[in-house]
């Protein structure tokens, strides 16, 4: 199988790369199909040319990752059918007294806090369907809730090593210091946080509206435990969930990889349904699924004719032994890139190259780190976390369009990665004085 770089048949394959983008931005078309579609298409020129095989491509889509998202799904469906869901809502709703504005808050602060110890995808599939049971409830619009708890989990994981798979991806590669990557980033989520959250604030604002006062007063006389359907799935929810937290924590250290642990607990909480678990299988989001199987093909398709890895020589390049311009082209190449490929496969190519520079600053994997999840939410498509809130909001048939997505998350994103690369530029400097 011969390698290559940008040829006729690396652009060719380009070209179908951007053209399945454009249908999908155009949401004129199904997601999943078109996605679907382009990988056969690449599967069909790799054959023709000579160049790879379907096989090639299928072996090199991220599988971990696909089987880590569809057994989080079953955890999560077997959660909210215990009515875990509905309790959390209103026991969050309680101290808010439902006003909408400081609801809106005290989601997103949840989604910060429990971003550190879960990875981007468990806290969508966790705070999802617990924000749509409570704007629906309330009869308000859950969309904002949605794309601010997307925005607000790719930076919050920032600091932690499984706050995200790409940076369990970049630690791996770049045998990275997590104590190192916790005070590096921690104030710097802090600050994104306090910024972003009045930006969010006065964008979605005509949106924060109050529910009907009679609506408000019904859900704050409801005792949360009359939510719970069943007590053998919740309990067990709570446990599997703990699980995951602890796991996710500590495996890291003992070599567990999060799709090993999920399988685990997906499977042990189906094994205890028994009768249910044909029903919960059903209702896991299929869709999503195939629609990240067919994406991760088409990034297949794009590494064998060695486009991402000409990308990633170009940065390295470009680099070449100034720590400044390293940080810079460390945040914003890869956190560009990653806003319209998604942040994995951009965080295994461009690890090695941050491994490569290390003389250069510490802080290089760090700034890797920061712009793959920032940029990760730049457009929708970026993070696996972006394209479950679009499903979950098509799924209630109040979709989320990428233009709209888009129109406030492609600015909150830049900025943040303004901000965070004079953070990090300052933190080099420091650094370079203790020495």
């Amino acid at each position: 199988m011969q390698q290559i770089g940008i040829d006729p048949i690396g652009g060719l394959i380009l070209v179908v790369f951007i053209g399945t983008y454009i249908a999908i931005s155009s949401e004129k078309v199904n997601r999943t199909a078109t996605a679907l579609l382009g990988m056969g298409i690449v599967g069909v020129i790799l054959w023709a040319t000579g160049v790879g095989t379907f096989n090639y491509v299928v072996a090199h889509i991220e599988w971990d990752i696909i089987l880590f998202i569809t057994a989080m799904m079953i955890i999560v469906t077997i959660a909210s059918s215990s009515g875990m869901f509905q309790y959390l809502a209103i026991e969050l709703t309680r101290p808010t007294h439902a006003n909408t504005r400081q609801l809106y808050i005290a989601f997103l602060a949840f989604v910060f806090v429990i971003s550190l110890a879960l990875d981007t995808t468990s806290t969508i599939l966790i705070m999802a369907p617990l924000t749509i049971e409570l704007c629906k409830s309330l009869e308000i619009d859950f969309r904002p809730f949605l794309i601010s708890e997307a925005i607000v989990c790719n930076f919050a994981s920032i600091p932690s090593i499984v706050g995200a798979v790409p940076n369990l991806v970049i630690a791996e590669k770049t045998v990275l210091d997590q104590g190192l990557l916790f005070i590096s980033l921690m104030p710097l989520a802090v600050i994104l946080f306090l910024v972003s959250l009045p930006i969010l604030l006065r964008y979605f604002d005509a949106y924060l509206v109050p529910g009907e006062e009679e609506l408000v007063d019904e859900i704050l006389l409801v005792d949360p435990k009359y939510m719970i359907r069943s007590r053998k799935d919740f309990y067990a929810s709570i446990i599997a969930l703990l699980v995951l937290v602890i796991s996710f924590t500590v495996g890291h250290s003992y070599g567990f990889q999060p799709a090993m642990i999920a399988i685990l607990v997906a499977a042990a909480l189906l094994l205890a349904s028994r009768e249910k678990v044909d029903d919960i299988l059903q209702r896991v989001n299929w869709g999503t699924v195939f629609f990240l199987v067919g994406l991760f093909g088409l990034v297949a398709a794009l590494a064998l004719t060695g486009i991402i890895d000409a990308l990633a020589v170009a940065v390295g390049s470009l680099i070449g032994d100034n720590d400044i311009l390293a940080i810079v082209f460390m945040v914003w190449v890869p956190g560009l890139l990653s806003a319209v490929i998604d942040n994995i496969p951009i965080s295994a190519v461009v690890a090695p190259i941050a491994v490569q520079f290390a003389a250069i600053s510490p802080l290089l994997p760090i700034a890797l780190i920061f712009g793959v999840n920032i940029g990760g939410f730049i457009l929708p498509i970026g993070s696996p976390a972006n394209i479950l809130v679009l499903a979950f909001a098509e799924s209630e048939r109040k979709s989320i369009s990428m233009k709209e997505f888009a129109r406030i998350a492609t600015p909150l994103g830049l900025l943040m990665l303004v901000i965070g690369t004079g953070w990090l530029l300052l933190l080099n400097w420091l650094m370079s004085l203790m020495v």
